[in-house]
């Protein structure tokens, strides 16, 4: 996958992936240290859980909100996630050429 031929990169929105890895690294951080709660008393057991919960939701809302196509404002991930095998859907959006909804291409210009 070569940086000029993933759609995602060529509309400038590769930081918004970024961001949501940060976040969704950032609940994974939280269930971790939930786990490590556990062998130190376990009194913060359930505030790591609830905002590593709540970290992971509000970031896949947000992807989902903001990742979208700038032809059609289609929103990308929802679109992936109802029409994408929930084991695919992600490699699928990240391999993104054109526009699942609109099939505008990069070398398109409307």
């Amino acid at each position: 996958m070569s940086t000029d031929s993933n759609w995602i990169v060529a509309t400038g929105q590769i930081w918004k992936l970024y961001i949501a890895l940060a976040g969704f690294l950032g609940a994974l951080a939280c269930f971790t240290l939930a786990l490590y709660s556990l062998t130190t008393g376990g009194n913060r057991f359930s505030a790591f859980t609830g905002s590593g919960l709540f970290l992971g939701a509000a970031t896949f809302l947000w992807m989902t909100l903001a990742l979208r196509c700038p032809h059609c404002l289609v929103k990308l991930v929802w679109t992936m996630v109802a029409t994408r095998p929930h084991s695919s859907w992600l490699i699928d959006l990240a391999a993104l050429d054109r526009c699942p909804v609109c099939d505008c291409s990069l070398t398109e210009r409307r």
